[in-house]
């Protein structure tokens, strides 16, 4: 969408969403005057600190700070974008923010939102058979020999596909849910003659959720005595609702719990996490069927600091060492590692031990690089076997050099993060930093080199079917001008970088500009003209003043709620309601009217300049240096500072 069509659909939500009824559902509300006040959910609140107004739409936390509106409380409280929060606003107020391509019947295989209904429908029907059918009595058995209670079965949702081609499809079809739309979401699949069936069959199920906890995939268990020879478990295949890299199962029963102990703890199986819940640790989560990735390292750090990945102890568990460290090298978070005793996996050792006892393992795990160094020095001294030493230096360096070193010099954390890993091995082998530090750089060398080698090759593979191809134009980019007042479209195009946004960066000159933007949009446009924007010296200021450039460009409103909608960053929309407020109470002790209070401000930042300059025209004038037409073009100028200094803008038009 464009810029435009854009902010008008934010608008569309933002009035259709009342911040009382959206946030009343998170905590309990208070009235207090014409406002409302509750406990804030983003830190420890004793007492109600977050005020909520009504008539603004906006809310703020005096203990932590932060502010923003209906977005920005979705965002932080469901650690999600502002293109997800905006969605599920949508979706909570009942609005389409994107037209089905396909409305032929109930449940168009690219509806998304009917896929969701169909995915939610067909774990209904796999809980139904489990716990209320004669067909499940196996599942219910093979589920309570493994100590998962009722309880359990319920919060979890967990369910049996009986062992039939079509059951759920048959089903499906007393409902006007098509084979289509089951086979999109993973749930049936396609024979070579073109039939379709059950993909799940004979099978408990264990459904995965988003963080949002809509049911998205399902997963599969062979239930103990099966004569079929297929694989133990089963996912459904990647869909349009699930990528099994992006997800892990239990995270939206676990998320609260997650983000209170500020750490998760991954698991391998379902049943681990079901079993680990049962037992008191309810940040658990696990994979959905691979290991631990980036992915789900970055959906991880919305909510917490620190992840235990808890390895089974057989030894496929043990071979996933390398890939761990390299996580730990690049994830900047605190990544630990916990490997069970005696091959068990955490449901046989809670079966076996406690949840206290595995509490006391988990507090004890040890990072990532302390893992490595462990199995690769395990039996032997590598201060006295040089040669051993020297093999398993190599490896733990070999997996350090896959971090480029441009990702080193645009990550400063990364950089320290390596400083102390290469500290590390240094005593670990008894060898001199500088010399790992060395052998480090020859070996990422060595690996770009190689790399580049790969890309020339690639690239003389395809330039016959390059040659065609021109690079965009420079008038093929955005000349839109920035808050430095540039058009540069090579300047641009310069990816940005990471943004820090605070109210308290911000300059008292500038803190006065958008006090006056913020309650008097009319004259919005105008500071917009007049402000020298070279004054602008904070990242927060310049990329709040961005903003209201673009508006304006688009010519859409400037209002205080309009600006609010159109901002996307969390960050920035709490800098916007700390200016209002401010803005409110200064605006009630100033003498001046608004007016006077923005000429004032622009004439401080500028009058020296134009005095100076205003000085010379006259002098110039006084000794006759301009022609005639010159000499009306100097007087026309010097009235028109005259009236914007005294506040008498020209009218439109003029």
């Amino acid at each position: 969408m464009s810029f435009a069509i854009d902010n008008e659909v934010k608008d569309r939500v933002r009035l259709a969403t009342s911040i009382v009824d959206l946030m009343s559902g998170y905590t309990e509300l208070r009235r207090q005057g014409r406002n409302f006040v509750c406990v804030c959910p983003f830190h420890d609140d004793r007492r109600p600190s977050l005020q909520i107004n009504p008539d603004r739409q906006i809310w703020k936390c005096w203990v932590c700070d932060i502010g923003g509106d209906v977005f920005s409380f979705v965002m932080k409280k469901e650690s999600v974008s502002f293109p997800e929060a905006l969605r599920m606003l949508a979706d909570r107020a009942g609005i389409t923010l994107e037209e089905p391509k396909n409305r032929a019947g109930r449940g168009g295989n690219d509806d998304k939102r009917a896929l969701f209904e169909a995915m939610k429908w067909a774990v209904g029907q796999y809980h139904e058979c489990l716990v209320k059918t004669n067909e499940g009595k196996p599942a219910r058995k093979y589920l309570a020999d493994r100590g998962i209670t009722d309880s359990s079965i319920e919060k979890f949702r967990l369910g049996f596909a009986p062992e039939s081609w079509s059951w759920l499809i048959d089903r499906g079809a007393t409902q006007s849910w098509k084979a289509d739309v089951l086979e999109s979401i993973g749930l049936a699949a396609r024979s070579e003659r073109g039939s379709r069936y059950d993909r799940f069959r004979g099978r408990a199920i264990f459904p995965i959720h988003d963080v949002q906890a809509r049911p998205i995939a399902v997963g599969g268990r062979i239930l103990p005595g099966a004569t079929s020879e297929s694989a133990k478990y089963i996912n459904c295949n990647e869909t349009r609702l699930y990528h099994k890299s992006h997800q892990l199962y239990g995270l939206d029963l676990a998320r609260d719990s997650i983000v209170k102990s500020r750490q998760a703890v991954v698991m391998e199986g379902y049943t681990d996490v079901i079993m680990a819940v049962q037992h008191g640790i309810t940040n658990a989560v696990a994979c959905c069927g691979t290991a631990l990735g980036e992915s789900q390292i970055r959906l991880l750090k919305r909510y917490c600091d620190s992840v235990v990945l808890l390895l089974d102890g057989d030894e496929a568990g043990q071979r996933r060492t390398s890939e761990i460290l390299e996580l730990f090298v690049t994830a900047q978070m605190d990544l630990r590692i916990l490997t069970l005793p005696d091959g068990l996996d955490p449901c046989d050792f809670l079966q076996k031990h406690s949840g206290q006892e595995l509490q006391e393992r988990i507090a004890g795990s040890v990072d990532a690089l302390e893992h490595k160094l462990r199995v690769v020095c395990k039996g032997f001294d590598p201060l006295l076997d040089t040669h051993r030493a020297n093999i398993a230096l190599e490896d733990v360096l070999q997996t350090m050099s896959r971090v480029s070193h441009s990702s080193l010099l645009s990550n400063e954390a990364m950089r320290l993060r390596q400083d102390q890993l290469i500290s590390r091995l240094g005593r670990q082998f008894g060898i001199d930093q500088s010399e790992v530090r060395l052998r480090l750089d020859s070996m990422r060398k060595q690996s770009a080199e190689r790399e580049t080698q790969r890309q020339a090759f690639r690239s003389q593979q395809t330039s016959s079917s390059q040659n065609s191809i021109q690079g965009p134009t420079l008038g093929s980019r955005d000349s839109r001008p920035n808050a430095l007042g540039s058009h540069n479209p090579s300047e641009q195009h310069v990816a940005p970088e990471p943004r820090v946004v605070r109210y308290s960066e911000m300059t008292a000159t500038e803190c006065e500009l958008f006090e006056i933007m913020a309650i008097h949009p009319d004259l919005a446009p105008v500071a917009i003209e007049r402000f020298p924007v070279s004054n602008l010296t904070t990242i927060t200021a310049k990329s709040l003043f961005q903003v209201f450039l673009d508006l304006e460009l688009e010519a859409h409103a400037l209002d205080f709620a309009s600006v609010m909608s159109a901002i996307e960053d969390p960050g920035l929309k709490s800098v916007l309601v700390s200016i209002e407020e401010h803005s409110a109470e200064k605006a009630k002790l100033s003498s001046m009217t608004p007016v006077e209070r923005l000429h004032s401000l622009c004439e401080r930042l500028s009058g020296h300049d134009d005095k100076s300059h205003r000085r010379q025209q006259i002098q110039s004038l006084e000794k006759k240096q301009f022609g005639e037409a010159d000499e009306m073009s100097v007087l026309f100028d010097i009235v028109q500072q005259a009236r914007a200094r005294h506040g008498l803008f020209p009218p439109q038009g003029e």
